[in-house]
């Protein structure tokens, strides 16, 4: 047969040449393209000149790729620190200016024009403008460090190739302005995309149940006791816990009650609020709001050094290049190493010899939705009709045409649905407390670099109006402290959780908690103090009473108070190690409920389902048959008991919330919900008992279809990964070159190592986790460790382009090289001089 072909070409010459190109093309492209990516690598060695400087900076890359910037005075270190930055993470900071000003559709075509005109409904790009154009600032100095900065970023677009992305999209740069920079930090803030859809889905399951209560979907923690971070901090010494405990060097074997509303909806209403819930669900947005985070602070009195320690991991959506840019800076009167975003000069979480702070969601509710009545230009709001205002701006498209935009603005802020295609309802308008108060960020970030002590960290970090944040603190004289930051509201009619009628004025927020009592804890007699985004304080606070929020399951927080209850001393090695903590501490009290419950399966497979989860120690590694196994019990389970009431669609929503976890601990501890019984089988009335036994044969039919038939091959590694999708990994043929991953990993959903993935679209793929992971020990300063996920770089010609995946994925803490002897001659060095 191959003679055959052979002697066909032979006689035919021209068809010869045509199938030696077919079989050559791949090559040849292949050749091409990574030809063009070597021409495109940064470059870290040799000299830069520019009439923009005024003094010296070196910057020194260290074996992993982190910059370390010297200059001899601040406008040359921060001029080296945008160019430095713009050689790794040019691409990413082009999309994260054209996110907070709404300009994706000039690059990415017509499919993001609904993005960019939710985002722009957001009015990043208006406030930016107003705080960028301000002739007075709280510290003039923090905006001439801006400039500095982005005549950097500038000098390399005008100075040096740029990565292929913009090959393969065929676009030229603009040079960035101050308004690219703080759209995108004012988008940081964006964390409260959860609470338009939970509040819009309660609306919505209120209007559609029978016989079942909207608010057993929505408990946040109405029934959690123990689980809030100013009454339910560790103890001393406690050691009678039943869950494992993290490895020093852990072996990887891969190297409430309703507040009612006073809004009455009719069906149509309802129709319409389900256009807004699928919308906002739909929305492509490249880089996603923050998922969570851990940390833990340690005082002298608890530390094997005798110094104070931070532990601190952001969760964020994974991503390619990641979240935080990791580098160090020092000039005259300044130092820090930091984790920046990649259009910013201010580290947001970052250490020296005299301090070190982290940050994690603090996840008060700031946001409300409101239904409006508009008509002829005005809304009412009480007695009154007010004249609405508008905010205008264009659409660019990639042809060069404009499309006009406008949006219409309430006294509770932007209308948000009136883009959305095919939505007929009363408009629906956005409180964002961000709209309403001085958020100064900026000045903020600048202030906190440059403070001394927790009171001026505290004292800078007040004047933050959105997002909220938990601030941890930590500092050389064994000082340990926890702020509670950002802006709680006060609503006339108090804070329920779905949307609010906005024409009666009986909704509106009528003032704010002040910053003074935000909740605070400083040098614990305890010694130690946890966050995990859970419930702030179960007490009240002044004007408010107890405060609402999207708090995230109390299972991180209660497994981290658990563990450092265990021992009274800790050391940076095991402080480090709890940070890869795989275990699930609902899950003993979960499975003694499933097990006292469950009748002896009918199949062998539901044998088997059994059988591993009554020997599985918790943890969630990837040879772990108990992790499969569990986690697809938990969402079988889950499918069960509330697919009858929400539909796929609204199930499927859900899984998007934190709500869904914090009720699934309510449902499974209460045999007498309602929930239980299966409306799917008329004239039958089902209990937990028998939706479980149920779920445990259902369990072992998704895992011998999507699994293996072979229960042996039922491990985490084969069901779950970690994936850090880049921007055009979604492109055809070459796509998969930028993706880092999927990989098998350790980790799993509200575990300490909280990788989380889709649980209710059945995409096991984690798509947010730690961002970073660091400890920091006063004690054994120079010792301190750290993880960045997959290296500072994202060009893909760099030598540190997914050059730390392998650390992340086996949690492998690295030391952070901090003084000039660690860092010495480094891998690279780069001199920065005046022209």
């Amino acid at each position: 047969m191959i003679h055959s072909i052979k002697k066909y070409i032979h006689k035919r010459p021209l068809l010869s040449l045509l199938f030696l190109l077919i079989l050559t093309l791949p090559i040849t492209l292949h050749f091409v393209f990574w030809g063009l990516v070597s021409l495109k690598a940064p470059r870290y060695q040799g000299e830069i000149r520019s009439d923009k400087l005024t003094s010296k900076a070196t910057v020194i890359r260290d074996e992993v790729g982190i910059p370390h910037i010297v200059g001899e005075d601040a406008k040359s270190a921060y001029f080296a620190l945008g160019f430095t930055m713009a050689q790794d993470r040019i691409f990413q900071m082009e999309l994260q200016r054209r996110i907070g000003k709404g300009e994706l559709t000039e690059i990415f075509g017509e499919k993001l024009i609904p993005s960019d005109q939710f985002l722009k409904s957001l009015l990043l790009k208006q406030t930016a403008e107003i705080y960028a154009n301000q002739t007075k600032h709280i510290y003039p100095e923090a905006w001439e460090q801006l400039d500095w900065f982005l005549e950097g970023v500038n000098h390399f677009l005008e100075t040096e190739p740029l990565p292929i992305e913009y090959t393969i999209l065929g676009i030229k740069p603009r040079p960035f302005d101050r308004v690219d920079a703080i759209s995108f930090l004012f988008y940081m803030g964006f964390s409260f995309a959860e609470g338009i859809k939970s509040d819009s889905l309660y609306s919505i399951m209120e209007s559609e149940l029978v016989d079942r209560s909207a608010s057993e979907l929505f408990p946040r923690y109405d029934f959690e006791p123990n689980a809030s971070i100013l009454e339910s901090q560790p103890g001393f010494k406690k050691l009678t816990s039943n869950l494992p405990i993290p490895n020093v060097n852990p072996k990887n074997d891969l190297k409430g009650s309703e507040i009612k509303s006073s809004l009455s909806r009719s069906n149509k209403d309802i129709t319409n609020l389900k256009q807004l819930v699928t919308f906002v669900s739909s929305l492509n947005l490249p880089i996603e709001p923050l998922e969570g985070s851990n940390s833990w602070l340690v005082g002298p009195s608890r530390s094997a050094s005798g110094g104070a320690v931070l532990a601190n991991d952001p969760h964020i959506a994974l991503s390619n290049p990641g979240a935080w840019y990791e580098a160090y800076i020092e000039y005259p009167g300044y130092e820090n190493y930091g984790y920046f975003l990649s259009i910013i000069p201010f580290p947001l979480i970052a250490h020296n010899r005299d301090k070190a702070w982290g940050l994690t969601m603090l996840e008060q509710d700031d946001v409300n939705l409101y239904m409006e009545t508009i008509e002829a230009g005005k809304y009412k709001s009480g007695s009154n009709w007010k004249d609405l205002t508008y905010y205008k701006d264009e659409i660019k498209q990639k042809d060069g045409t404009k499309i006009p935009f406008e949006v219409a603005i309430t006294n509770h802020g932007p209308i948000i649905t009136e883009h959305i295609k095919g939505y007929k309802g009363r408009p629906v308008s956005l409180y964002w407390a961000h709209h309403h108060l001085d958020n100064p960020l900026l000045d903020v970030l600048y202030k906190m670099g440059k403070s001394k002590s927790f009171q001026e960290l505290d004292s800078a970090s007040s004047m933050i109006g959105a997002p909220g944040l938990n601030f941890s603190y930590a500092d050389k004289n064994g000082n340990i402290a926890y702020y509670a930051v950002g802006r709680f509201p006060i609503l006339k009619s108090g804070n329920p959780r779905k949307i609010l009628e906005g024409s009666t004025g009986e909704n509106d927020v009528i003032g704010y908690v002040p910053s003074k009592d935000n909740p605070k804890i400083i040098n614990p007699k305890n010694g130690i103090i946890v966050t995990a985004n859970n419930l702030v304080t179960s007490g009240r606070l002044p004007g408010l009473g107890k405060p609402e929020g999207n708090w995230q399951p109390p299972d991180r927080f209660q497994r981290l108070v658990g563990i450092l209850e265990t021992q009274e001393k800790w050391s940076l090695e095991e402080l480090a190690a709890i940070q890869n903590d795989t275990v699930s501490s609902f899950a003993p009290e979960y499975l003694e409920i499933l097990f006292s419950s469950v009748k002896e399966p009918k199949t062998l497979g539901g044998k088997k389902v059994l059988e591993i989860l009554k020997n599985w120690n918790f943890e969630h590694f990837p040879e772990s048959q108990g992790a499969a196994v569990y986690d697809v019990f938990f969402y079988i389970t889950m499918k069960e008991l509330l697919i009858d009431e929400m539909g796929p669609e609204h199930f499927e929503l859900y899984g998007d919330m934190a709500e869904y976890w914090n009720a699934y601990r309510r449902f499974i501890r209460n045999p007498n919900s309602n929930y239980w019984d299966d409306l799917r089988t008329v004239g039958t009335l089902e209990t937990r008992t028998d939706i479980l036994n149920r779920s445990i044969e259902l369990t072992a039919r998704y895992l011998e279809k999507n699994v293996s038939a072979s229960p042996s091959l039922w491990k985490w590694k084969n069901l779950y990964k970690i994936k850090h999708p880049h921007p055009l990994g979604v492109l055809p043929l070459i796509g998969g070159v930028f993706n880092i991953g999927p990989l098998p990993s350790a980790g799993g959903a509200e575990v300490v190592n909280n990788l989380k993935y889709k649980l209710m679209k059945e995409d096991w793929t984690a798509m947010a986790g730690p961002s970073k992971r660091r400890v920091i020990d006063y004690g054994r300063f120079e010792e301190s460790v750290t993880q960045l996920p997959i290296g500072n770089s994202g060009n893909l010609g760099s030598p540190f382009y997914g050059n730390l995946v392998d650390d992340y994925i086996n949690g492998v803490h690295r030391k952070i090289l901090y003084s000039k002897s660690q860092v010495g001659d480094g891998k690279y060095r780069l001199e920065f001089q005046p022209k």
